[in-house]
Parts: structure tokens; C-alpha cells; sequence
């Protein structure tokens, strides 16, 4: 791996030597990250992307590494709505800011708007309750 490339390195005893091969491994590190072999993400970018997942159901394998299961589960997520559309008589496709296409599964109590806040949250059996400007939650699903 690129990673254990530039680490061995540190072992390198010559400073000539161990130069030359730091710089041939970062060469190589860069040049995977440029050809987008590898993807490098720091701890917020992680969990960046892992709330910008959530809902989504995949398979149960670590995309962000080993520590993943060290990291809290989300519970819920916070947005604002930038687009909707009808579909039925009282159910809606919601669009969130930070990504992510949701739809109602339930006849909503009240028309959501584009512009407000919504808090989306786990709720039994792995389904998932949406509430707009704190309104009686609606049960929801990801599908996008």
C-alpha cells in the first residue's frame, strides 16, 4: 500500500537514500490521488459523507476504514428543503440542501414548504419519521 511505502521509509538509515525514497513514494501517492486511485478523507470529511449517506441502505462493509465502528451512529439528520414535488394526493418528494431525495410514505398532515427546516430522524424497524419546522413527524424514505 502507498501509506506503508512512505512509513517504510522512516527505516531508510542513509539520509541520501531515505530521502530518495520518500520522495519516490510521495511521487507515486500523488499520482494515485491524482488519478483518482485513492481517496484521501480526513475525520470531518468523513463524517461528512457518512451523514450525507444516511438513509441510503448498503451493505454492511467499512467504506471509511477500520475506525468506523468506533464513530457514533447517526441518528439523525438536520436540512432545509429546496425543492418538492407532489405525488399522489398528500405525499411529497423532498430535496435536502446537503443532497439527498426523500419521499413521504404517508399522507402528510400539512403541505411542507421549500425553505423549511427538517429533521430527519430514525425511528422502529429501521424506518425513518421527518418532521418540517418541528410539525408532527411524517413517515419518510430515502431514494435517492
Amino acid at each position: 500500500m502507498l501509506i506503508d511505502q512512505i512509513t517504510a521509509c522512516r527505516t531508510v538509515g542513509d539520509a541520501e537514500r531515505r530521502l530518495a525514497c520518500f520522495d519516490q513514494a510521495a511521487t507515486a501517492l500523488a499520482k494515485a490521488r491524482i488519478d483518482r486511485q485513492m481517496v484521501v478523507l480526513d475525520r470531518g470529511e468523513v463524517r461528512q459523507k457518512r451523514q450525507s449517506l444516511f438513509g441510503l441502505r448498503l451493505p454492511e462493509i467499512q467504506l471509511f476504514g477500520r475506525d468506523e465502528a468506533k464513530e457514533p451512529e447517526i441518528r439523525e439528520v438536520r436540512s432545509k428543503v429546496v425543492r418538492l414535488a407532489r405525488y399522489g394526493r398528500d405525499q411529497w418528494t423532498v430535496w435536502l440542501e446537503q443532497g439527498g431525495v426523500w419521499r413521504t410514505t404517508e399522507k402528510a398532515r400539512f403541505d411542507p414548504e421549500v425553505g423549511q427546516s427538517v429533521r430527519i430522524f430514525k425511528a422502529a424497524m429501521g424506518s425513518f419519521r421527518a418532521s418540517f419546522d418541528n410539525n408532527l413527524a411524517v413517515r419518510i424514505e430515502r431514494v435517492e
